[in-house]
């Protein structure tokens, strides 16, 4: 994920998995999430933020292992963050 932007764009993070375990098994709720993170150099334009979230979410789903590693390991979803505040779901 590091190689996603130049590094003038936005620095890759980490990573965290969420397990919301106050969610049953059986509901139909997305219940184990993992947040990809990276922080922009600069305030984005709304526009440049779209274009970098649908950048991230395409080399993720183009990564044909990590979707089935992370399918077989019980992810319902993967999200992007590009600060604290806010998450925007790929998949």
């Amino acid at each position: 994920m590091s190689n996603v932007f130049n590094s003038e764009q936005a620095t890759y993070i980490g990573f965290e998995s969420v397990e919301r375990e106050d969610i049953p098994a059986s509901a139909l709720v997305d219940r184990k999430y993992l947040i990809v993170d990276f922080r922009f150099h600069s305030e984005p334009a709304d526009d440049q933020l779209q274009a970098s979230v649908h950048k991230v979410c395409m080399a993720l789903l183009k990564d044909r292992d990590l979707i089935r590693t992370l399918s077989d390991s019980g992810y319902d979803m993967v999200s992007v963050a590009f600060d604290r505040r806010s998450q925007f779901d790929c998949l």
